[in-house]
């Protein structure tokens, strides 16, 4: 049974490889151009297993590095599409394996156990999905920055922290309002799951945020249970949002957080923030905003002051930051070291080829309405390799 979901999850990867670098070379490149298709492929076909694949195509993409595509070339519209299918094909032939870490200890949850779970699961909703004639592929991964909430050991530092799960999928994945097939065949073999690891939930799911594109097409839908004692405050839930807008979790979290981004980095007057915003939101903004910063380490360095000011905001999440005083220092530090504004920069100009103050831009309207995939490639990359360090962390390390 594993191998026949394993061959069918690699089959829908080259094929919508094959198809979708079919699609952008026949609306973007000279028709010569065109049979690039099969050199791509059989190269990819032909790697050794681990190659990079990007390596493998890079020099048959010097024709189309100089063809425009999303304020980067077409050449990086093709490595983003390699990267993908690597990963695709790489959550095929590993991760299969039980870990002999706990996915819980004391409700504290290991990450990258949690992971290796969900592409379980993912898995084995593909395959249900093909055999009901939906065929699509699934990238799962933790909803918006999980670095900020684990510790060395693997395990957060939070109860229940990080059971929000995001998914990005194929246009054509089947959901509705109140679920649909995917969620018919996740839900249940998850709730089996944290079941057998202790956790027992309900199905007593609500569905709800739901999101539709401007010609009225449903795109994405979040259910979500709520533990007993959950608060705005002290959040305990599970939650599995599906998005069929995206194909990636770092497009949801990207096109989330660069609002965020946005929101700070134009806030010039600190004063009326602090009296409009409840304390719970700005604790709600400074996390989020932390969570971006490691999303997005491939991309931009932070300075010396900005790590160290990342260390003491850490620790002062155990208990500090509750109290006003060290919540708008942290947020007025900040503002000061101009970490907000390199960020943004930083982000722009790696997006957009934009350097600083080189002429107006915005990330939600330049960046977010059509991802470039220069800014994707780093970021999916340096979260692969995030992955796979928490995949490595060995039994006795959460002893």
């Amino acid at each position: 049974m594993l191998n026949n979901m394993m061959e069918g999850r690699a089959q829908r990867a080259r094929v919508n490889f094959r198809v979708t670098v079919d699609r952008l070379l026949r609306a973007h490149a000279p028709e010569p151009m065109h049979g690039l298709t099969e050199t791509f492929c059989s190269k990819v076909q032909s790697a050794p297993e681990g190659t990079d694949y990007w390596q493998q195509l890079c020099g048959e993409c010097e024709s189309l590095s100089r063809i425009p595509y999303r304020h980067g070339t077409l050449a990086h519209a093709i490595e983003w599409e390699a990267l993908k299918l690597q990963a695709r094909l790489a959550s095929v032939s590993a991760n299969h394996e039980r870990l002999s870490v706990p996915l819980f200890r004391e409700r504290h949850v290991h990450i990258g156990t949690l992971i290796r779970l969900w592409r379980r699961l993912a898995l084995e909703t593909e395959h249900e999905l093909a055999k009901q004639g939906h065929d699509t592929l699934l990238d799962v991964g933790p909803w918006g920055g999980f670095n900020f909430a684990v510790q060395e050991d693997g395990f957060t530092r939070m109860p229940f922290a990080r059971l929000t799960l995001a998914i990005g999928s194929l246009p054509h994945t089947p959901i509705d309002e109140h679920g649909g097939p995917f969620y018919d065949s996740f839900l249940a073999r998850y709730i089996a799951a944290l079941e057998s690891a202790g956790v027992t939930i309900p199905n007593e799911f609500a569905y709800q945020h739901q999101r539709y594109d401007e010609s009225g097409r449903l795109t994405e839908v979040s259910c979500t249970y709520h533990f007993p004692h959950h608060t705005y405050e002290r959040r305990l839930f599970v939650k599995i949002r599906l998005s069929r807008a995206f194909e990636t979790v770092e497009e949801i979290t990207l096109h989330d957080f660069l609002g965020l981004l946005e929101r700070l980095h134009f806030t010039t007057d600190w004063d009326a923030y602090r009296e409009q915003t409840q304390d719970i939101d700005a604790r709600f903004d400074l996390q989020d905003f932390i969570s971006l910063s490691h999303i997005t380490e491939g991309v931009y360095q932070r300075t010396v002051a900005e790590e160290d000011l990342l260390v003491e905001i850490k620790d002062a999440f155990r208990g500090a930051i509750r109290e006003r005083k060290v919540l708008y220092g942290y947020l007025d530090s900040i503002k000061k070291r101009k970490w907000i504004e390199n960020l943004y920069w930083g982000i722009a100009e790696t997006a957009l080829g934009i350097r600083k103050y080189q002429r107006p831009i915005s990330l939600t309207r330049d960046v977010c309405t059509q991802m470039p995939p220069r800014l994707l490639i780093p970021v999916r990359r340096h979260l692969q390799d995030y992955h796979q360090r928490l995949d490595s962390v060995p039994a006795s390390a959460s002893d």
